[in-house]
């Protein structure tokens, strides 16, 4: 993993090489802006906290720079990319030695998760150990031997709407052993909405039901679950924040459980890249179709993280060093998760219209080419940049599927594709941070206090 200077990429030294910048190999990147990403990455990496603040607020610093990368930034664009995301930044918390030294003791890792003001510490653990038995070793033994702890840690990888997976995902993708850690300190220190629980009942669910004639599509699935009062009624206004933890998981964990099992995928490589597709696909319409009528377009700020951290998962599929039924469960997890996050954004309603008669004078007549140029210059923390880039992803993925046999469940299709990465950028532009996105579109509320959407 020698970089363009020839420097070893380490646990500890970010160091990115031109044979591994990003999925879809579809932009030329320049030699400076490698450089600058690498000295900025480097300077994220010792100086911030991955949290900024202890609940909800994740760094996302290395996504913006990697992406804004991916799409062909220059050194300009990947400093602003910087620049966006550090004033709200804050420290490393400071390291804990003694606590290094015993995490190696699998009981006192799992009495230690959760402890946000211990990243620092999860961090050096889990860069000795790639040090001393390589990365793959290291993710291999914490989050894919089947163990107590190993369990507990790949269920948080989707906590904090999939921010740890998104940055294990960017960490495979950049071939950043650097960024694994990260991601694994993160998942570590992340604080907890009982993720794990809501897996394993899909699980249980999935074992003792009686295998379907044709398997469900997600949307199908997503449907199933509007259409249980127990289930769509489970978030409540009231519960703000902790829609997923206290309402979802807290009042129909077992309901929407049973639902959400019936996203099943054949272990076979082909239905893992079908599935694989068929999620991102379902995803992105959902994200880009979930409008409400008379009102402006505005895309939910949570379904707009289904489709960033989907890319991730064709990422994770490509790689053959995890065994198969691992990458396959993983996906299965998301979608899973997927359907859970559509009802705690209040089981909107999908306009497949709102999606494919939108225009805007800002967007209208661009292609990927002209986005990615307009994206990577906007003041943003890599939301909206992720998103147009997992949505070329997701039509990449989708295209062999979308005519076919299961054409079905893709409803995504064609130039809808592109309609959706304009939305992305047609909505957001000239946006402040707060007015980007709308938070759970399904409720009146978010809708009724936000004049700017009349």
């Amino acid at each position: 993993m020698a970089s363009t200077t020839g420097t070893e990429a380490t646990p500890s030294r970010i160091s990115l090489s031109q044979d591994h910048l990003g999925i879809l190999h579809d932009v030329k990147v320049n030699t400076a802006s490698i450089e600058i990403a690498n000295s900025l990455l480097q300077k994220n990496h010792e100086e911030w906290h991955m949290f900024f603040r202890d609940r909800a607020g994740h760094n996302h610093i290395s996504h913006s720079i990697l992406t804004c990368l991916a799409l062909g930034g220059s050194p300009e664009d990947i400093q602003r990319a910087y620049d966006d995301g550090l004033e709200i930044q804050r420290p490393m918390p400071p390291l804990d030695d003694a606590l290094v030294a015993r995490l190696g003791d699998d009981n006192v890792m799992y009495e230690s998760l959760g402890s946000i003001s211990q990243y620092r510490s999860f961090l050096a653990y889990f860069q000795h150990h790639m040090e001393e038995h390589g990365w793959k070793a290291t993710v291999t033994k914490y989050l894919f031997s089947h163990t107590k702890l190993s369990e507990k840690m790949l269920a948080r990888m989707y906590e904090g709407a999939y921010h740890p997976v998104i940055h294990l995902g960017l960490g495979f993708e950049f071939q950043q052993p650097a960024i694994v850690a990260e991601a694994l300190a993160q998942a570590a220190a992340h604080d907890d909405s009982n993720l794990y629980t809501y897996f394993i009942a899909c699980e249980e669910e999935s074992e003792i039901a009686y295998p379907l004639q044709q398997a469900k599509t997600l949307l199908q699935i997503m449907a199933d679950a509007s259409s249980s009062k127990t289930i769509r009624n489970a978030p409540h206004w009231e519960d703000y924040g902790n829609k997923m933890r206290d309402g979802v998981l807290g009042r129909a964990c077992r309901e929407t459980a049973n639902v959400a099992s019936k996203f099943v995928i054949r272990k076979t490589p082909e239905s893992l890249r079908r599935r694989t597709a068929e999620m991102i696909d379902t995803c992105a319409y959902v994200a880009a179709s979930s409008q409400r009528s008379g009102r402006k377009r505005k895309i939910d700020f949570f379904y707009m993280h289904m489709v960033t951290s989907s890319l991730f998962f064709s990422v994770i599929g490509e790689q053959d060093w995890i065994p198969l039924n691992d990458r396959i469960r993983m996906v299965e997890w998301k979608a899973r998760l997927d359907v859970a996050w559509y009802v705690v954004c209040g089981c909107a309603d999908i306009q497949q219209l709102a999606l494919t008669a939108y225009n805007d004078p800002v967007t209208d007549g661009m292609g990927w080419e002209e986005l990615y140029a307009a994206v990577v210059k906007e003041h943003d923390d890599g939301h909206v940049s992720k998103m147009i880039r997992a949505l070329k992803n997701g039509q990449e993925a989708a295209r062999p599927f979308e005519n076919g046999p299961y054409r079905n469940a893709f409803p995504l299709h064609g130039d809808m594709w592109l309609k959706a990465a304009r939305m992305t950028l047609g909505t957001t532009t000239g946006c402040d941070e707060d007015t980007k996105f709308v938070m759970f579109t399904g409720f009146d509320i978010p809708w009724e206090t936000r004049p700017d959407l009349q």
